[in-house]
């Protein structure tokens, strides 16, 4: 006869045994300016005290879009992401390098400030066992672009940044969305492939930033309803790929500052139920996102906002 005592200590030890989650901090659009750094710095030192986080995902814009693009800002945003006690992963910003062009600046080369940034942000391990778009013949360039998986789910980064092309550089623009295009397929390729869970695709764009249910949009704010100007060739390749894929499809996203968690992908009239949006907390709001990836769970992930008693405005100093 087991006596109680013996079962105790055998769900005690079963306990000990429990597989802890894969857990992940999401952030972007920060820290911006020097401003900020405090509040930055504070929340760096909260991730890396949150037990089971696993990697950090920065979505792009670590700075302002008019602020200094000189080598020693890049520089010190290594120093300062490298803080983190777990691996970081980046996907570039606009301010990161294509808003360099502004007068205010620095009036640099676009192409020249992309490759700074590659130099200083990507050249060194990320952590994580990651391949790079960069391994293959097409776009050799595209380090920031990379896959890597855990619990049968796919994650990767694709380089798309926001803009309004008011400010020129569309070539360049197509030819990122080229790689990012390319990167978005393999990706779902390799989800197919393995029978992944699910996919976390992660990227600065905001490509839907106006959201709703289409006839409503429509009647309301008609150019509102379809998907950014300059990226319609991405929009349309997401959605024929979320439509071969019918389990989780999460696109991670900043650009437009606003913490939402979402379903903004229709095909005509028709949500692409399996498909989410998750947009982190952006400048002047220096908070994070804490994602849970629970393979056991019908919808694979869970999205939790992790809010900073400190930097909620204001708080006292």
């Amino acid at each position: 006869m087991i006596k109680a005592t013996q079962i105790f200590f055998l769900l005690l030890l079963l306990s000990g045994c429990a597989v802890q989650p894969t857990q992940f901090a999401l952030i972007g659009d920060n820290p911006y300016e020097r401003d900020a750094f405090p509040k930055y710095a504070l929340m760096v030192e909260r991730i890396n005290e949150t037990a089971g986080i696993d990697w950090v995902v920065h979505l792009g814009d670590m700075k302002d879009g008019s602020s200094s693009c000189s080598d020693e800002k890049i520089e010190a945003f290594a120093v300062i992401h490298g803080g983190f006690s777990k691996p970081f992963i980046l996907t570039p910003g606009d301010n990161d390098w294509f808003d360099c062009a502004r007068e205010s600046a620095g009036s640099w080369d676009r192409r020249e400030r992309l490759t700074k940034l590659r130099e200083v942000m990507f050249s060194t391990p990320t952590g994580l066992d990651v391949i790079s778009q960069a391994s293959t013949q097409a776009f050799p360039d595209f380090v920031e672009n990379v896959y890597w998986e855990q619990d049968g789910v796919i994650f990767a980064t694709v380089h798309l940044v926001g803009l309004s092309g008011g400010e020129g550089g569309l070539d360049i623009h197509a030819e990122i969305e080229d790689a990012a295009i390319a990167w978005l397929r393999h990706a779902f390729a390799l989800a197919r492939d393995q029978n992944a869970r699910g996919i976390f695709l992660a990227t600065q764009a905001d490509i839907y930033p106006f959201t709703g249910e289409p006839g409503w949009l429509r009647a309301e704010c008609p150019a509102c309803a379809a998907p950014r100007k300059h990226y319609e060739r991405f929009h349309e390749a997401l959605l024929e790929e979320a439509k071969l894929f019918s389990r989780p499809i999460v696109l991670a996203v900043g650009d437009t500052h606003i913490f939402r968690v979402d379903k903004p992908l229709y095909d005509g009239e028709h949500l692409i139920e399996n498909f989410t949006r998750v947009e982190g907390f952006g400048e002047d709001q220096v908070h994070w996102v804490r994602v849970v990836v629970n393979p056991d769970y019908a919808g694979v992930f869970e999205f939790h906002q992790e809010l900073i008693p400190e930097n909620l405005r204001g708080a006292t100093p």
